[in-house]
């Protein structure tokens, strides 16, 4: 398939990669923030507002939706309380869930599920959408592997309750990471929630029309045009769950995963809104909306301080989507399975994450690099065909699944390294987290080059080193020295 895929397990593990090419590499922290912990912090601040209510009316409301009140809690006095992260102490991770609950249909199908995953260092977030036809191991004891999307159905048929747990795992294992709040809401809540804040705008990139829209027991015919619009709830909704059209390339679940990630940023961005947190009535009826259609797993005191303490800081929000679907990861990770049904598994064999758990942990160190995805290609432009096919080989093994090749020479007598894009405003993170690690590197066109080269996104042209003034002066002197 191209790139190789082994790797140790200590490899991967390592806080950084080692780069083959620098001494040092540059980190810089950003102060960013992500709207997955916002809208954990907004879920927090709502039970916690209706804190005293809970005490007069019972607390049961607290307890079915995850909350976790023990009165001891109010005398602890702790500083700078932080939400929950997984062993490395650099990531939060939440799973949010979206269930199928149509009118006389009791499927309970999950077909949202996507994992945020949130690094407490630079402030990125990574978001990964599972598609509901990807096979999984579902029950451990079986040797059956079922679209993930019924993983909750049938926990929830052997022990009530015990659905989102056994999905969270499902889940942890797929994507490789350790999985610290979930929540999981119904359509009717999506409606009720998106129609409570007013509605959300979201810019639709392709105009669609889906003739089997499902309706109760039969469909519908949805349309959408391209361009910025107000949604309300049933429209989020459809746009959200639409995956039967035949335009555009939006008639797949991938391309409906991709809408869900824009819902959920463009309701972020809503309940953000100072109106909204500033307006009583609104939270309230946030919470009424919440209340009987949202599942959350268990937080405490400790939680809800580190959310409002979020809530309560000027942030600039970053986040980076991936879709686990047969385009992933080069096409080197996920392909159409052989058993019963369509359905989507690792390209290795189902049950083998392996390479998708890789996968996601670069994303995560290198969200804008992954996320944007470019072709990258090398040329020796007098470094020297072997050394710049080395040098080629060796950043291809740090930054696997990606588009890597190296194309020959195309020049013999040039200086420098250059990384460009070829696409003029498009992939400029990718030229920046490239020209990073490539320390000395020039993140510009060179003059000589005056056309495309091979219609990759981005060119590497690696020539002779550049031997700076003071050191060829230096080197004058000492042959000087020697010679007298």
């Amino acid at each position: 398939m191209g790139v190789s895929l082994n790797i140790s397990d200590k490899e991967i593990k390592k806080e950084k990669f080692k780069n083959p090419f620098a001494k040092k590499t540059v980190s810089t922290k950003k102060k960013r923030k992500s709207w997955t912990f916002y809208l954990i912090s907004i879920i927090f601040v709502l039970v916690l507002g209706l804190g005293i209510y809970f005490l007069y009316k019972g607390y049961k409301l607290g307890k079915d939706i995850g909350f976790n009140f023990k009165p001891g809690q109010l005398l602890e006095q702790k500083k700078d309380p932080e939400l929950k992260k997984d062993p490395s102490g650099k990531y939060t991770n939440i799973l949010l869930v979206g269930i199928d609950t149509r009118e006389n249909i009791k499927l309970l199908n999950t077909d949202v599920i996507i994992v945020g995953s949130y690094n407490h260092d630079t402030g990125d977030t990574v978001l990964i959408s599972i598609p509901r036809d990807f096979h999984a191991k579902i029950e451990p004891e079986k040797y059956w592997f079922n679209k993930i999307n019924s993983a909750y159905q049938i926990a929830e048929q052997k022990r009530e309750g015990t659905g989102l747990k056994t999905l969270k795992g499902v889940v942890e294992e797929i994507v490789g990471l350790e999985i610290q709040y979930y929540a999981m809401i119904d359509f009717n809540g999506f409606v009720e929630l998106i129609d409570t804040g007013g509605g959300v705008y979201v810019n639709v990139e392709n105009s669609f029309t889906d003739y089997m829209y499902p309706q109760g027991n039969g469909y519908q015919t949805v349309s959408f045009k391209a361009g910025p619009q107000l949604m309300d709830g049933e429209t989020a909704l459809k746009f959200a769950r639409s995956r039967h059209s035949l335009q555009n390339g939006e008639g797949s679940d991938y391309a409906r995963a991709r809408r869900q990630q824009k819902i959920i940023s463009a309701f972020k961005d809503a309940v953000l809104s100072s109106e909204t947190l500033l307006n009583p009535s609104k939270i309230m009826g946030l919470t009424t909306s919440i209340q009987d259609n949202l599942k959350i797993s268990e937080f405490n005191l400790e939680d809800v301080q580190a959310g409002v303490n979020i809530l309560n800081e000027t942030t600039d929000l970053t986040t980076y989507s991936f879709v686990l679907d047969p385009n992933a990861g080069n096409r080197e990770l996920i392909s159409n399975t052989d058993t019963i049904g369509y359905g989507i598994g690792p390209i290795f064999g189902l049950g083998e994450y392996d390479a998708i758990n890789e996968y996601i942990q670069l994303a995560q160190k290198h969200p804008s690099l992954y996320s944007e995805n470019p072709s990258i290609y090398f040329y020796n432009a007098g470094f020297g065909y072997q050394e710049t096919y080395d040098k080629t080989k060796a950043f291809r093994e740090v930054f696997k699944y990606l588009n890597i090749r190296f194309m020959g020479t195309k020049y013999t007598d040039k200086e420098g390294l250059y990384i460009f894009s070829n696409k003029e405003e498009e992939f400029k993170q990718s030229v920046n987290s490239i020209g990073e690690y490539l320390e000395g590197s020039q993140t510009t066109k060179p003059e000589y080059l005056t056309s495309r080269i091979n219609g990759e996104d981005i060119s590497i042209l690696w020539g002779k080193e550049v031997i700076p003034e003071e050191v060829n002066s230096e080197v004058e002197s000492t042959s000087e020295v020697e010679d007298n």
